[in-house]
């Protein structure tokens, strides 16, 4: 089946674009000095494909917590949840950047992760790889571990 055109995609999630304009108000507060009548307006006039973004978007930020939780996980996968500058300046972020910033930061913490798991096991095996190999070269040239020699045996006198 061939993919939803926006308005048919905003027909069939949300019946009609007035309903997805009123979902996006809610989920995101109007610029400042911007009045919510105003704001709707102004919404009225966007996109169905944008509209479907944002209101995706705003969905994905209610799943994490709202904007202050995203907020904070995000200063935390940075490492500076202690800068209150820092995470000042997060909660002045467009929303959209801020979701694209916290899931950038959680996909590169759970690669971390996975290749600090997976290190130990690997460097085990890249020994005892190579541990063979060097067996496999010495047995090939003739050269083996030696024995050790024989102690000449004792004088009986």
């Amino acid at each position: 089946m061939s993919k939803l055109s926006p308005l048919q995609s905003v027909k069939k999630l949300h019946g009609t674009k007035d309903q997805l304009v009123s979902k996006v108000l809610e989920m995101f507060t109007p610029a400042e000095g911007e009045s919510r009548e105003d704001y709707a307006k102004r919404l009225k006039y966007v996109a169905n494909a944008k509209l479907l973004r944002l209101a995706d978007i705003g969905a994905n930020i209610a799943k994490l917590g709202g904007a202050a939780t995203l907020v904070t996980k995000v200063a935390e996968l940075k490492g500076q949840a202690k800068d209150k500058d820092f995470v000042a300046k997060l909660g002045t972020l467009p929303l959209p950047r801020l979701l694209e910033t916290y899931q950038i930061l959680s996909r590169k913490a759970a690669k971390a992760e996975k290749s600090a798991k997976a290190a130990p096991s690997k460097v085990v095996k890249v020994v005892k790889v190579v541990k063979a190999a060097v067996a496999a070269v010495k047995a090939a040239v003739g050269v083996g571990p030696k024995k050790p020699a024989k102690k000449p045996a004792k004088k009986k006198g």
